[in-house]
C-alpha cells in the first residue's frame, strides 16, 4: 500500500539542478514504505504528482521525485514513436524501457542484445533532456555590466548573459529521399544548419525571456502565478519541453532587441556524466593494459581533484557519432608488461597506427587488425598541457600478450578480456561467418586469444 505523501519543497540549490541535469526535483516527506522501487506520490487531494525516484541519507522519510509532467513527457514521446538516433543509443542516453503485455523488456545496450538474440525486442530508445545549446549563463546582478551590454538604455529589468554557444554537429550531406534526386537537404538537417547560424544563441546575446516567460537577473523565473514569490532556475523552462520543441526566445544582441525560434535538441557530451544514463563501466583487458572510456562516475571512482582537473576540458565538449575519449585506466602488473606499471589516465591516441573513435574500435583493432609481432600503443599525457604533442608508448610482444592473457584474467578475477558492449556489430558478423566449429563461436568471446584463433588472427 502507497501511503500519501505531502510535497512541501521546492530545492533551488545550484548543485541540485547541475545534478539533475535542471529539471524539477521535489522534495517529500514519506511514510516508510517496503520497497526501494519507484512508487506513485500523492498530494493530500490523492491526486498523482510524481514517481519517488531517490532518498536522501541520513534522513527521515525524505527524498525525492521526479514529477508527473516530466514522466508524461517521456511516455508521450515513446507513445508517439519518437527514438533515439543510433550515435545516443550507443551510451544510452535518455533510454526509456516500455514493458510489454506477454513479454518483458530488459534494458541492455543494442550491441549486447545483437549478441544475445534478437533486435527487433530491443527496448525503446527515446531522446533526452533538451538544452538551448548554450555552454552557460551569467547572472547580471551587476550594474556596471548591465549598462555595458545596453540594457539600461532600453530600459530592461532582467535577464541573463550567454557565455557561449555550442557548434550543432550536423550531416550536411543528408538529402530527403524523394526518388527524384534532386539533393535537397531535410527539414532536420536545415533546422540544424539554423542552428549554427544566427538563428541561435552566442556568446554575449542576454536572454530576456522564453515563450514569454521573464527572467530575472539572477537567472530565474517565477514558479507560478499563484507562487509569484518563490523562485526557480530558468532552465526548467526548457528542460520540461521534449527534442523537437520550437520555443521563442527574446534577446538582446549588440543592443538590439530581437525574437529567435530555436529547435530544442538534447545533450551529447563527449564525456558521459551520470552512472547507468549515459555512463556505462566498459573496457578492455590487452597485456595487463586496463582501457575504459573516459567518463565522470570513472573520474570520480579515483577520488582524486587531480585527475578530475586534468579531464575537465573535455567535460562539456560535445560528442559526433560513436565519438569517445579512451584512456589507459590502469596497468595489471605481469611480466609481460615490465617497464610500464603504474602508468594511469593517459589518453590513449592509436594502436599500431590505428586511430580509435571508442572502444568498440579498439577490440576491433585487437582482433582483427593486428597481424604482426608487436603491438604499440601510443599515449598524451592528460596531466600536462604542455605536453600534448608529447608521445608514450607502450610496446609488447604480441604473443606473449595472448600467453599472458589467462594468467592476468585469473589472478584479478576478472571474468571477460572485454564489456560485452564493447563487441561491435562487425565484430560479431565476422565471427558468425568465420570457417570453424560452431563450439568455438559460442565460447570465444570471453578471450581476445579465442576471438583471433575464430579470427584466423592467431593464437
Amino acid at each position: 500500500m502507497i501511503a500519501s505523501i505531502v510535497v512541501d519543497f521546492l530545492s533551488k540549490s545550484p548543485n541540485l539542478e547541475f545534478h539533475s541535469f535542471n529539471k524539477i526535483k521535489l522534495t517529500s516527506h514519506s511514510c516508510e514504505t517496503t520497497t526501494n522501487e519507484p512508487q506513485p506520490v500523492f498530494d493530500e487531494q490523492g491526486q498523482v504528482v510524481g514517481v519517488s525516484t531517490s532518498v536522501i541519507r541520513n534522513a527521515s522519510n525524505i527524498g525525492y521525485i521526479i514529477p508527473g509532467k516530466v514522466v508524461h513527457m517521456f511516455l508521450q514521446m515513446c507513445a508517439d514513436g519518437m527514438e533515439a538516433s543510433i550515435e545516443d543509443r550507443f551510451c544510452g542516453l535518455g533510454s526509456l524501457v516500455v514493458r510489454d503485455e506477454g513479454r518483458d523488456l530488459i534494458r541492455t545496450s543494442s550491441v549486447a542484445q545483437v549478441v544475445g538474440g534478437n533486435l527487433a525486442e530491443e527496448p525503446k530508445h527515446v531522446p533526452g533532456i533538451t538544452n538551448l545549446a548554450i555552454l552557460g549563463a551569467q547572472n547580471l546582478e551587476s550594474k556596471a555590466l548591465r549598462r555595458h551590454l545596453g540594457l539600461d538604455e532600453l530600459d530592461l529589468t532582467g535577464g541573463v548573459r550567454i557565455v557561449g554557444g555550442r557548434l550543432v554537429k550536423d550531416d550536411t550531406n543528408a538529402t530527403t529521399n524523394d526518388g527524384g534526386g534532386n539533393g535537397e537537404i531535410s527539414p532536420t538537417t536545415k533546422e540544424k544548419q539554423q542552428l549554427n547560424g544566427s538563428d541561435r544563441l552566442q556568446c554575449n546575446d542576454v536572454l530576456l525571456a522564453v515563450n514569454d516567460t521573464p527572467i530575472g537577473y539572477d537567472g530565474t523565473i517565477q514558479l507560478s502565478p499563484t507562487r509569484p514569490d518563490e523562485r526557480i532556475n530558468f532552465r526548467v523552462l526548457v528542460t520540461c519541453q521534449r527534442v523537437g520543441t520550437k520555443m521563442m526566445l527574446d534577446v538582446l544582441r549588440d543592443k538590439k532587441r530581437q525574437q529567435l525560434e530555436v529547435t530544442l535538441d538534447s545533450s551529447r557530451f563527449l564525456v558521459p556524466q551520470y552512472d547507468d544514463f549515459d555512463a556505462y563501466p566498459l573496457y578492455a583487458v590487452c597485456g595487463g593494459c586496463v582501457f575504459s572510456p573516459l567518463t565522470l562516475p570513472l573520474i570520480n571512482e579515483k577520488k582524486s581533484t587531480n585527475k578530475a582537473l586534468a579531464f575537465s576540458s573535455y567535460f562539456k565538449q560535445q560528442r559526433s557519432g560513436h565519438e569517445q575519449i579512451i584512456v589507459l585506466s590502469k596497468v595489471l602488473n605481469d611480466e609481460v608488461n615490465v617497464g610500464y606499471h603504474g602508468w594511469t589516465n593517459m589518453l590513449l591516441k592509436s594502436v599500431n597506427g590505428y586511430t580509435c573513435q571508442n572502444i568498440q574500435e579498439l577490440v576491433d583493432v585487437l582482433t582483427m587488425k593486428i597481424q604482426g609481432e608487436t603491438v604499440e600503443f601510443h599515449f598524451q599525457n592528460s596531466g600536462n598541457l604542455s605536453e600534448v604533442e608529447a608521445d608514450w608508448v607502450i610496446c609488447m610482444n604480441m604473443q606473449e600478450v595472448i600467453q599472458s592473457e589467462s594468467r592476468i584474467l585469473s589472478r584479478h578475477m576478472i571474468a571477460g578480456w572485454c564489456s560485452i558492449d564493447a563487441i561491435s556489430r562487425e565484430l560479431y558478423s565476422a565471427v558468425e561467418k568465420a570457417d570453424c566449429p560452431l563450439v568455438e563461436k559460442n565460447t570465444c568471446w570471453s578471450t581476445m586469444r579465442g576471438l583471433r584463433k575464430v579470427l584466423g588472427g592467431g593464437d
